[in-house]
């Protein structure tokens, strides 16, 4: 419970940072990231490195108890406790950002998503209360999948040089390749895994620098926040073993502005003094 509180804080800590930052910095009508007087219009290209981490969800716990022949009474008792490990990321895609009043940030593209974690399990035999004997086991799991994501969100504007965006997107993902080993086993009760291909919507956060004439760097979080397929009673976890985790992605983005963006036109000279000989 701790740990699903500290994380819903990040998220409502960044929702409204963006909108405390915002109000320090008022561009009027000329102003702006990229901005020249003409209508915002950033675009182009990116590509993202970056890391998974596997947020462990709550415990696992089950007790089951039968009686033999003898009238002897077994208890049994399970606890399941997923751990967190960092994967890979990496993408690829376009994003366009205009200056409308509440959705003005969409991107689309391509990525890459290694998830590592596993589960440490144990159990206990209770013979007539009385501890019998004791187990314990260990699960890991490392897959990775092909993603493809739409986000839209609302970009603000911090400074002449920063921006922060907030949004919602969808992701589709299609593990090629999963690996599980070990963990476990609840009596009557089999592992679940998270399906081969999963749909989600998800939550994301970002900074975004102006680092060139061109280029801006947007450090970015994101975590899903609602399972599509399987639709698993709205659970945005994913199963593994016995329990659940929750992926959170770190990473940052390398936006490269397209040639001719209206967001970056030639700075206004009506004396025509070309000093660095940039005339066409």
């Amino acid at each position: 419970m701790i740990k699903i509180r500290l994380l819903s804080f990040w998220i409502f800590f960044a929702i409204n940072t963006s909108f405390i930052l915002a109000q320090t910095y008022n561009p009027g009508k000329t102003g702006g990231l990229y901005r020249t007087g003409d209508e915002k219009l950033d675009k182009g290209w990116f590509f993202g490195l970056g890391i998974t981490y596997m947020f462990p969800y709550l415990d696992k716990t089950e007790t089951i108890e039968f009686t033999d022949s003898l009238n002897r009474i077994f208890t049994q008792r399970y606890t399941a406790s997923p751990t967190g490990n960092v994967g890979l990321f990496a993408e690829i895609g376009k994003f366009k950002i205009n200056n409308r009043r509440i959705i003005n940030y969409h991107d689309f593209g391509l990525s890459y998503k290694w998830f590592r974690g596993g589960e440490d399990f144990t159990s206990t035999t209770l013979l007539n209360q009385i501890p019998y004997s004791n187990s314990k086991a260990t699960g890991n799991y490392s897959d990775h999948a092909l993603s493809l994501h739409y986000n839209i969100g609302h970009s603000i504007d911090v400074s002449e040089k920063t921006f922060i965006v907030n949004g919602l997107g969808l992701n589709t993902d299609y593990f090629i390749v999963a690996n599980r080993e070990n963990g476990g086993i609840i009596l009557t009760q089999p592992h679940h895994f998270v399906s081969d291909f999963v749909g989600e919507a998800h939550y994301f956060f970002g900074m975004g620098f102006k680092a060139g004439n061109r280029l801006m760097i947007m450090p970015i979080i994101e975590t899903p926040i609602f399972a599509l397929y399987e639709f698993n009673h709205i659970k945005s976890t994913h199963d593994y073993f016995n329990s659940r985790s929750r992926p959170i992605l770190f990473r940052v983005r390398f936006m490269i502005l397209k040639k001719g963006s209206t967001s970056c036109p030639a700075v206004f000279n009506p004396m025509g003094i070309d000093p660095m000989n940039q005339k066409e």
